[in-house]
């Protein structure tokens, strides 16, 4: 049975746990205000270039550009997965990694992982999942230039047959409590998705449709790229402070349960001396008697 000096500095430990965690709770809810800033202003952009492009190549025959044209063979799969690179998330970098290989286990092509954030990485090494390439640098507060850049890597890809369907998968934000991992097909670009696509004959293009196509393209995947950074980030800082938070409140009722103990210990250890007290008063009362 621990001593009522044992259950104090308990007490003493988990308080600077519930402390740490408190701390590291309000760091993440900083940090996730400014990510959501972030992400709020790229969601517009990112849905309306995506709304004019998949309008635009609805229009257009997909033999116009390489990257609307479906390959012959559809048998590689290139998966681009989103996780962090810093734990105390709960389990938001495994459940991405775990369902983006349930998502490619599902598929009947032969799938490679361009993996994105050390978690990640780490848990494709976990289960024992060949990947094919990892993202080296930081993930969070990454640039459009970094989106550009990889863009540009995974049209190359693309156009050079290395593989013949590219998936982003990531976590979209939708609250600090509430992301969902889903797959999106990059590339090819489907243009089915698009809203409309029936031609009205009211937009005139200059110099012409599918230059127009030709030029905004690499735009529209470039957002999509910038666009799945953004929401990783604010995704990983959610899951941080939710995690924080409910570290806090069971160190706080751990805590709890240690003052009882503490209480009980202390209030049976003085009915012990106030017993030997009134034993000893007794004993020497009848000496005298």
């Amino acid at each position: 049975m621990a001593s009522i000096r044992d259950i104090k500095l308990r007490i003493a430990s988990t308080q600077n746990i519930e402390h740490i965690t408190k701390a590291m709770k309000m760091v993440a809810a900083a940090r996730l205000k400014k990510a959501q800033a972030r992400l709020e202003a790229v969601r517009p952009y990112a849905r309306k270039m995506a709304e004019v492009t998949l309008d635009l190549a609805a229009l257009t025959p997909w033999s116009f550009n390489p990257l609307l044209r479906p390959h012959h063979r559809l048998n590689r799969v290139l998966m681009v997965v989103f996780t962090g690179d810093k734990g105390l998330a709960g389990g938001f970098h495994n459940n991405i990694a775990d369902k983006a290989m349930e998502f490619g286990d599902g598929l009947t092509s032969e799938v490679s992982y361009y993996v994105i954030g050390r978690k990640g990485y780490h848990r494709f090494i976990q289960r024992g999942r060949p990947v094919y390439k990892r993202f080296e640098q930081n993930v969070a507060g990454v640039s459009f230039a970094d989106a550009q850049a990889m863009a540009e890597e995974l049209i190359d890809y693309y156009k050079a047959e290395k593989f013949d369907i590219i998936y982003l998968f990531y976590a979209k934000f939708y609250s600090a409590m509430n992301q969902k991992p889903r797959p999106f097909q990059l590339l090819p670009i489907d243009p089915t998705q698009a809203d409309h696509k029936e031609e009205s004959g009211l937009f005139i293009f200059e110099p012409g449709r599918s230059q127009v196509l030709n030029g905004i393209l690499p735009r529209y995947i470039e957002s999509e790229i910038f666009r799945a950074f953004l929401e990783t980030e604010a995704g990983e800082l959610g899951s941080r402070m939710s995690a924080m938070s409910a570290a806090a409140d069971n160190a706080a009722e751990i805590i709890a349960e240690y003052r009882l103990e503490y209480n009980r210990l202390r209030q049976a250890k003085i009915t012990k001396e106030i017993t030997e007290i009134i034993g000893g008063a007794e004993a020497l009362k009848a000496d005298l008697e």
